[in-house]
C-alpha cells in the first residue's frame, strides 16, 4: 500500500469521525442540546428547608418521581425575585416543575407544574409569588391530600385539630397533645416527642378509633415531617 493511499485513508477516517461528534473510548458524544424552560417569579420560604433538600426547576418523565434534569434555586439566598433557566431538556421529559427534591433528585413536593413539549419554544413559567417553604410542602402534600377529610375539611375537626391551610400550624406547634400526655402535637426540634410524627411514623395510635400510620405510607413524606420538626418546625406565610 502506497504512502499516498495511507495518508488519504487517515484523512478520510478523521473527517468521518468529526461528523459524529467527539469520540471517547469508541462512543460518540451526543451533541443534541435539547429544549429549555425558564422560571421567573418571587419565591418565599427558601431558607426554611433543612439539609438534604433543594428547591429546583426540574424535568420529570412520565410516571417517574425522580428528576431527569434539574437546576437548583439557592435556598441560602434571601427570598425575592428569582430567574432560572433550565436547558438541555431531553425529549422524554413530560413535565417541568418548580419543586423540592432530595439528594436522589426524588420529587418531595410540587409547587408549580406545567406540561412540556420539546417541539415548542422555550417554556416560560411566570409567577407573582410562590411559597416554597417546607411547611407549605407539608400542607399541600400531606395535610391537604390526606388529613383534612377528618381534620377540618368537612367543617368538623376531629380531636379539635383543624389542619386547613391557615389554621394548621397554629393548632400544632407547641400545642399540648390530647391523646399523648406529656407531648405537644409538634415540639420544635423534637420529632420523637411530637404527637404528629409519632402517630404517622409508628403504630402509636393503633389503640385509638383509627390507626393514623396507614395514611402516610411513603417514607420520603414521613422523613419530610420528621426533618421539618427537627429543623425547628419553621413556618412561612401561615
Amino acid at each position: 500500500m502506497s504512502k499516498k493511499y495511507i495518508l488519504f485513508w487517515l484523512l478520510f477516517m478523521s473527517l468521518a469521525s468529526c461528523d459524529e461528534g467527539r469520540i471517547y473510548n469508541g462512543f460518540a458524544e451526543q451533541t443534541e442540546e435539547g429544549g429549555a424552560a425558564s422560571f421567573s417569579g418571587e419565591v418565599t420560604g427558601t431558607g426554611t428547608w433543612s439539609a438534604g433538600y433543594t428547591i429546583a426547576i426540574a424535568g420529570f418523565g412520565e410516571d417517574n418521581d425522580y428528576a431527569v434534569i434539574s437546576k437548583n434555586i439557592d435556598t441560602a439566598v434571601t427570598d425575592g425575585k428569582c430567574n432560572v433557566t433550565l436547558s438541555g431538556i431531553p425529549s422524554y421529559v413530560k413535565t417541568i416543575e418548580l419543586c423540592a427534591i432530595d439528594r436522589l433528585r426524588r420529587r418531595i413536593a410540587t409547587f408549580i407544574s406545567h406540561d412540556y413539549n420539546l417541539k415548542a419554544d422555550t417554556l416560560h413559567i411566570d409567577a407573582e409569588r410562590v411559597d416554597v417553604s417546607m411547611a407549605n410542602a407539608i400542607q399541600t402534600e400531606i395535610f391537604n391530600t390526606t388529613c383534612i377529610q377528618c381534620h377540618g375539611g368537612t367543617g368538623h375537626a376531629a380531636a379539635g385539630l383543624d389542619l386547613i391551610a391557615g389554621n394548621s400550624f397554629g393548632n400544632l406547634i407547641s400545642v399540648r397533645a390530647r391523646k399523648m400526655p406529656g407531648m405537644d402535637r409538634v415540639s420544635p426540634g423534637k420529632s420523637s416527642e411530637s404527637e404528629l410524627f409519632m402517630i404517622l411514623a409508628t403504630d402509636s395510635s393503633a389503640g385509638w378509633n383509627y390507626d393514623h400510620s396507614v395514611e402516610v405510607v411513603r417514607q420520603e413524606k414521613i422523613d419530610l415531617i420528621r426533618n421539618w420538626i427537627d429543623h425547628g418546625a419553621i413556618t412561612s406565610n401561615y
